[in-house]
């Protein structure tokens, strides 16, 4: 079965640890437009990860909470129709801070 959420990473660079389940969109939270190919790109890869149920949560996240990246790609995953959309504005650190386990994670570029 399928997880009931799915949790992205957007932070950019070469991190290989994240929160524990993650899928890593480098470059999500970054473009120029709501129209542009970024978010077309978008599109396609959410529709794969939710297999096109736009009800799916989705929780968007990256380094710390001046990280503005995720709250970018949350904005972009509302505007595609997705419903269900959290922004996880503690990032990593938080997640690290709290002593919670990471896992290897490997980018996808957007």
């Amino acid at each position: 079965t399928s997880p009931p959420h799915v949790v992205i990473d957007v932070l950019g660079g070469n991190v290989t640890v994240s929160l524990p389940g993650a899928i890593w969109l480098r470059g999500a939270g970054l473009g120029t437009s709501l129209r542009d190919q970024l978010q077309a790109n978008l599109g396609t890869r959410l529709a794969a990860l939710t297999n096109g149920d736009k009800a799916k949560p989705i929780v968007w996240f990256c380094l710390s909470k001046t990280c503005w990246l995720s709250h970018n790609a949350a904005v972009r995953a509302v505007a595609l129709g997705y419903a269900n959309v959290y922004w996880y504005r503690g990032g990593r650190n938080a997640w690290q801070a709290a002593g919670l386990s990471m896992g290897p994670v490997s980018p996808t570029n957007i």
